[in-house]
C-alpha cells in the first residue's frame, strides 16, 4: 500500500475510536475512491449481505430484497430503478430496517453509470453509513421497543432535523450514548478499515 493509503486507514481507524461521523465518512470516500470500481463497490455490499437475514426475520416475506441483492452481486448490473425505488417507497418501521433499506438503494444507484463518478462513491459511502446505522438500532432499539415506538411517532422539524417530542430527543440521545452503541459503532467502522485494508492488499497481490 502506498504511504496516502496507510495514511488514511489510520486515520479512519482514529476517527472510529473518537466516534468522529464526519470524519469517518470523509475517509471512507477517500478510501473507497483509492480502490477500483467493483471492488469499492464490494464494501457496502458485503454489509448487505451480512445484514440480510436479520432483515428476513423482520420481514420473511419480503423475497425481493433478497433477490435483488444477490442479483446485484452475481450480475455486477444495475437494476432497473423502479425495482430499486421500491427500497424507499415501502415503509418497513421495525427497528434499522429503514436504514437497511436506504442502504440497498445507496448501492443500487452507485451501479448507474448516469451518476457522476464522485457521487457513486458518496452512494456507496451511504450504504456503509446506513448498514451501520441499521445495526446499531435494531440492536439497541430492538431491545427498547417502547423506546422506538415513542422516537418514530415523533415528528421532526424540517428546518433542523430535531424531534419535536422532548422525549424522543432524550431517548435518541440515550440510544447513541449509551455504551454498547458506542462499543457496536466503533467495532463495526474498525472492521470496515480493516475490510478496505484486506482488498489493498489483495489487490497489490494481483498486480504483483
Amino acid at each position: 500500500m502506498n504511504p496516502q493509503v496507510q495514511r488514511d486507514l489510520s486515520d479512519i481507524r482514529k476517527a472510529a475510536q473518537e466516534r468522529n461521523q464526519e470524519q469517518l465518512q470523509f475517509m471512507l470516500k477517500r478510501l473507497l475512491q483509492s480502490l477500483t470500481f467493483f471492488t469499492a463497490l464490494s464494501v457496502p455490499l458485503e454489509g448487505l449481505y451480512h445484514f440480510l437475514e436479520t432483515f428476513e426475520q423482520y420481514y420473511p416475506d419480503e423475497e425481493w430484497v433478497r433477490k435483488l441483492v444477490i442479483a446485484i452481486g452475481a450480475y455486477g448490473t444495475p437494476p432497473d430503478d423502479s425495482i430499486a425505488e421500491m427500497a424507499l417507497h415501502q415503509r418497513f418501521t421495525a427497528p434499522g430496517m429503514g436504514n437497511y433499506l436506504k442502504a440497498v438503494y445507496d448501492v443500487t444507484q452507485a451501479m448507474q453509470e448516469k451518476h457522476t463518478s464522485e457521487a457513486r462513491i458518496s452512494f456507496m459511502a451511504s450504504a456503509v453509513v446506513n448498514t451501520i446505522m441499521a445495526q446499531l438500532a435494531e440492536a439497541w432499539y430492538g431491545k427498547y421497543p417502547t423506546a422506538w415506538d415513542k422516537v418514530q411517532q415523533s415528528k421532526r422539524n424540517p428546518e433542523t432535523g430535531a424531534y419535536t417530542d422532548p422525549k424522543a430527543t432524550t431517548i435518541a440521545y440515550t440510544f447513541w450514548m449509551a455504551d454498547d452503541t458506542a462499543q457496536r459503532d466503533t467495532a463495526l467502522w474498525l472492521s470496515i478499515a480493516d475490510t478496505i485494508e484486506a482488498k489493498f492488499k489483495r489487490l497489490e497481490r494481483v498486480d504483483s
